[in-house]
């Protein structure tokens, strides 16, 4: 299921225009893998989110290719196709979150991800607004995206109670 909602994304990047324009989203495919890899860095031993995917290895594998495939994928047909009117934006905008914490709920349902440590979808669907937020940002206000990102970042580190030192 997670293999395929990865698939899914990879072809509907690769079949769009967005492939085409990657040098302009590449700064912002970078940042949002590195933030993804961080989370897994700064959470190793306590995962908030947890993948069990039915056709990979474990949970890490399949981060990794959410890493560098869903993620970047999703980033550039975010980019690619976003509006230029404000209203548009902010529906658009919505759109992704929704589409996103559709996925979620999917996975959720059929088991291939689970939480821990108070983390429940209702975060999840925190996280997207703030992620989907960042994301559109990057491109012209990458230090406001980056101030923004580590502000939130910390504040889940201390809202989850993650223990870093370990």
């Amino acid at each position: 299921m997670i293999l395929t909602t990865n698939l899914a994304f990879l072809a509907a990047q690769l079949m769009s225009r967005a492939m085409k324009s990657w040098k302009a989203y590449y700064d912002t495919v970078l940042f949002v893998t590195c933030m993804n890899l961080l989370y897994n860095l700064l959470c190793k031993n306590y995962l908030v989110w947890q993948y069990h995917p039915d056709l990979l290895l474990n949970h890490k594998t399949t981060d990794l290719l959410n890493s560098f495939v869903l993620l970047p994928a999703a980033t550039m047909l975010y980019l690619h196709f976003f509006p230029s009117t404000k209203w548009n934006k902010f529906v658009y905008y919505l759109g992704w979150i929704a589409l996103f914490a559709v996925i979620e709920l999917i996975w959720v349902t059929y088991g291939r991800i689970t939480y821990q440590y108070g983390w429940t979808f209702v975060w999840s669907i925190v996280f997207y607004f703030c992620m989907f937020y960042v994301i559109a940002i990057h491109s012209a206000h990458r230090i406001w995206a980056l101030l923004i990102s580590l502000l939130f970042i910390c504040l889940l580190l201390i809202k989850f109670k993650v223990p870093l030192g370990e």
